[in-house]
C-alpha cells in the first residue's frame, strides 16, 4: 500500500511539509545559504515539488509545473520519500542502488542533509494531518 492515496495528496502533504521547514529558522537558513533551486520529481503517485532558495533570502516552495530552472534535481518513488521524511533512508546508499536519482551537483544537495534531519520530526505531524495515520509508523 502506497504511503499517498493520489497525486493531490502527496502534493499537499510535501508542499505543506515544506512551508512548515520554512518556518523553522535553524532549518531554513542553512537552506537559503545554499543558494539552490531543488526540484523533487515523484512516482507513485506522480508528484513535482521545487523549492526555491535562490535569492538567500525566502524560500519559496512551489507544488506542479512551473518555469524555474532547478540547480539539482532529485527523482524517486513517493513511498521513498515518505521513508526518507521518516528517517529510514541512506540518501547516499539510495543513490548508489538507484532507489533515488539525481541530476546536477548532486554533492551540494548531499551537504544539506544535515541541516535536513531536524525537519524528520515535523513530518508525521504534517502526514497525519492529512488522515494519514498508518503509514507514519510503517
Amino acid at each position: 500500500m502506497s504511503a499517498y492515496d493520489n497525486s493531490d495528496e502527496l502534493q499537499k502533504i510535501m508542499v505543506d511539509l515544506w512551508n512548515t521547514i520554512k518556518q523553522q529558522p535553524e532549518i531554513a537558513g542553512k537552506l537559503l545559504a545554499s543558494k539552490l533551486i531543488v526540484q523533487f520529481h515523484y512516482r507513485e503517485p506522480n508528484g513535482l515539488i521545487t523549492i526555491d532558495c535562490s535569492d538567500g533570502k525566502e524560500m519559496f516552495v512551489h507544488g506542479g509545473a512551473n518555469t524555474l530552472k532547478p540547480t539539482v534535481e532529485m527523482f524517486m518513488k513517493a513511498d521513498t520519500a515518505h521513508d526518507f521524511w521518516l528517517g529510514k533512508v541512506n540518501v547516499p546508499m539510495a543513490l548508489l542502488t538507484g532507489q533515488m536519482s539525481a541530476k546536477g551537483p548532486v554533492n551540494k544537495a548531499l551537504s544539506l542533509l544535515p541541516a535536513i534531519k531536524p525537519a524528520f520530526s515535523l513530518y508525521p505531524a504534517v502526514y497525519k494531518k492529512y488522515g494519514q495515520k498508518s503509514a507514519v509508523s510503517g
